[in-house]
């Protein structure tokens, strides 16, 4: 039944612009040259994109429920695991990235992270400073105070999740 309503429709759509090139043929040949000639071809123009673009617009106004909400479906957590561990990875490298644009290079980030309700959830952030350098005009700063800090911006850890190991 799908396929005979579907071709129906496809038909009434070709029936449609054939009929449209009947009516462009017709027009042109009825109508005069001249000043209002211009005017008539524009609007038979805007009747054309008007029928062409018809199927379109009937798709695009009906409420079609195309959303599909995260939990409908049991996700692999070998491949969330995967995917949590790559986009935690890449926060260190930005976190890393970030501290020695800023003066402190060397800086060794690991975030330890959950999966819950298949959401991403820092646990907390190990720092190793062993192989810090400070740039001369940082030295005066409180490097745990400015590393903790841009650590917390990052990934809305409290302080007392986040360790230094020197």
């Amino acid at each position: 039944y799908d396929n005979v309503k579907c071709g129906g429709v496809m038909s009434g759509y070709i029936l449609s612009i054939l009929g449209i090139v009947v009516a462009g043929v017709f027009v042109d040949i009825v109508v005069p040259s001249g000043s209002i000639s211009k005017y008539i071809k524009g609007v038979y123009a805007i009747f054309v994109v008007a029928v062409v673009i018809s199927p379109v617009m009937k798709f695009l106004s009906k409420t079609q429920n195309l959303s599909i909400t995260y939990h409908e479906y049991n996700a692999d957590i070998n491949l969330l695991d995967y995917i949590f561990s790559m986009r935690s990875k890449s926060l260190e490298a930005n976190i890393e990235k970030a501290l020695k644009n800023e003066g402190f290079d060397n800086v060794d980030i690991i975030l330890n992270f959950s999966i819950q309700n298949d959401e991403l959830v820092y646990k907390n952030c190990e720092i190793n400073l062993k192989n810090l350098v400070i740039s001369s005009d940082k030295s005066h700063i409180n490097k745990y105070e400015f590393i903790r800090d841009v650590v917390k911006e990052n990934t809305m850890l409290a302080d007392e999740e986040i360790k230094f190991n020197e």
